[in-house]
C-alpha cells in the first residue's frame, strides 16, 4: 500500500525576485508607526475618550449582572385611600371600623401621631382599655414631643386604674403643650383633672378642669370631666347632664360621649332617651362592650327585663371574656331568670378573673345555696366576708352572716350577729 504525499515542489516552477509578503510589510510598517506617533502626541485628547468608552462598557456589564441577580421589587401599598376611609368612618361615628382600618395601615405610617392617637382613643371607647395602653405608647414612639401623645397615654393609664401614673403623664403633656397650643393644653388639663377625680382629689380635679375650659372653651374633654365631677361629687345631675350635652354637641361622633350622655339622661329619670342613645351606639358599633354592659344593666335594673339584659350581657362576655362587670351582671340577670347553675358560672367567672368586690363573692356563694350545695358556697363566703369586713359595708356584712349561719358556718361569725339586710 502506498501513501500519497503532496509534492513540495513542482518541476518547471520559477521563484519571483520580489516577495509580496515583504512588500506589504514595508508598506504597512510606516503607517503603523505614524499612527502610533499621532496617538502618543494626542494622548491627552484621546485618553479620556478611551476611558469613557471602557467605563461605559463596565457600567453596562454591571447593570446586566444586577438585572440578572436582583429580585423583582415588590409594590408598596399606598395607605392614603384606606386612611381616607378610616377618617370618614371616624367622622360618622363608626369607631370600630375606623380603628380596624387604622390598625391595618399603622405599620405603613409609624410616625403618624394622630393615627396612633385615634387607635388608642377608639380602643378606650370600645371598652378595650387593656389594648389601648400599648397603642398610646406607640403614639409616643411616633413623636416623643407630642403633647397629645402623652395626654392619650394619661387617659389610657387612668382608665386602667393607674391614676398616679396618669397624673405624671398628663403633667408631662402639659409641659410639652406650652402656652401657644391651647387645644393640646386644655386636653392635657382635662385628662389631668380626670386622673385627680379618680384618685379622690376632688377639689384639685375641679380647679384643674375649670382652668382647662378657660384655656379652650370648646374642649369637649373638659366638659365631660366637669360633668363627671358634678354628677359623682356634687350630685348635681341636671347640671351634669348639661355639660354632657355640651361635650356631645362638640364631638357627636365619639361614642364615649354618647354613652355618658345616655347615662346622664338615666340619672334625671329619662330612661327612654338614654336607652335610645345607647341603642344608636350599638347600631354603628355592635361590639362596643361599654354600651352593651350599660344596656344590659339598665334593662335589668331600670326596665326590669332580665331577658333583654341577658341578651346584651351575653354578647358582652362573648366579645370580652375578661370583663368582670359583664360576667357579674349577666349572673344577676340569670339569677333573676332562676337559672341558678348558669348564674353561678357567671359569678365564678367574675371571681376567677380577680374581682375585689365582696358582693361578687356573696352572689357566687348565694347561687350555690340556691342549688342546695352549702359546702360549695363556703369558700366564696369565707373570702367575700373578709373583704366585706375590710370595706365596712354593714348591710353586706349582715347578708354574709345570714347566709353563713344558714350554712352552719358559726365559727366564722362574731359573737354579736346583726340583723340580716333585705335582699
Amino acid at each position: 500500500m502506498y501513501l500519497r504525499t503532496p509534492k513540495r515542489y513542482r518541476q518547471g516552477q520559477r521563484r519571483s525576485i520580489i516577495s509580496l509578503r515583504w512588500l506589504w510589510l514595508w508598506v504597512l510598517t510606516p503607517l503603523v508607526v505614524l499612527a502610533g506617533a499621532h496617538i502618543y502626541n494626542d494622548r491627552a485628547v484621546i485618553a479620556p475618550q478611551v476611558e469613557q468608552a471602557i467605563a461605559s462598557l463596565v457600567e453596562r456589564a454591571q447593570e446586566a449582572v444586577a438585572t440578572v441577580t436582583a429580585p423583582t421589587p415588590l409594590p408598596t401599598a399606598d395607605p392614603s385611600q384606606r386612611l381616607a376611609l378610616a377618617d370618614a368612618a371616624w367622622v360618622r361615628g363608626n369607631i370600630e371600623e375606623a380603628v380596624s382600618l387604622y390598625q391595618e395601615i399603622a405599620p405603613a405610617l409609624p410616625n403618624d401621631v394622630n393615627l396612633h392617637y385615634r387607635i388608642a382613643l377608639g380602643l378606650l371607647m370600645d371598652g378595650r382599655a387593656r389594648d389601648a395602653l400599648p397603642a398610646a405608647e406607640r403614639a409616643i414612639t411616633a413623636d416623643p414631643y407630642s403633647p397629645d401623645a402623652w395626654a392619650i397615654r394619661a387617659m389610657a393609664l387612668n382608665w386602667n386604674q393607674r391614676s398616679g401614673e396618669a397624673v405624671a403623664s398628663a403633667l408631662h403633656a402639659l409641659s410639652l403643650a406650652g402656652q401657644d397650643n391651647p387645644r393640646a393644653r386644655a386636653r392635657a388639663q382635662a385628662f389631668l383633672a380626670e386622673a385627680y377625680l379618680d384618685a379622690g382629689q376632688y377639689d384639685r380635679a375641679l380647679s384643674t378642669v375649670e382652668r382647662a375650659l378657660e384655656t379652650d372653651p370648646n374642649s369637649f374633654e373638659a366638659y365631660r370631666v366637669r360633668a363627671r365631677h358634678k354628677q359623682e361629687v356634687q350630685f348635681q345631675f341636671r347640671e351634669a347632664l348639661n355639660d354632657y350635652q355640651a361635650a356631645y354637641d362638640l364631638a357627636p361622633n365619639l361614642t364615649y360621649l354618647a354613652i355618658d350622655l345616655a347615662l346622664g339622661y338615666i340619672n334625671v329619670g329619662d330612661s327612654d332617651t338614654g336607652l335610645g342613645i345607647l341603642r344608636d351606639v350599638i347600631d354603628l358599633n355592635p361590639r362596643n362592650t361599654r354600651a352593651l354592659f350599660w344596656l344590659g344593666a339598665l334593662y335589668l335594673n331600670t326596665v326590669g327585663s332580665p331577658e333583654q339584659a341577658s341578651d346584651y350581657l351575653t354578647r358582652c362576655v362573648e366579645i370580652d371574656p375578661q370583663s368582670i362587670n359583664c360576667h357579674y351582671t349577666l349572673g344577676r340577670a340569670q339569677h333573676r331568670l332562676q337559672n341558678y347553675a348558669s348564674a353561678f358560672e357567671s359569678f365564678k367567672a367574675a371571681v376567677d378573673l380577680g374581682t375585689t368586690s365582696a358582693r361578687h363573692y356573696w352572689w357566687a356563694g348565694r347561687a350555690q345555696v340556691l342549688l342546695g350545695n352549702c359546702p360549695a358556697a363556703v369558700p366564696y363566703f369565707r373570702a367575700g366576708y373578709a373583704l366585706a369586713r375590710q370595706g365596712g359595708d354593714e348591710a353586706l356584712i349582715a347578708d354574709y352572716e345570714d347566709q353563713m349561719r344558714s350554712c352552719q358556718m358559726f365559727a366564722d361569725l362574731p359573737t354579736a350577729v346583726p340583723e340580716a339586710a333585705e335582699e
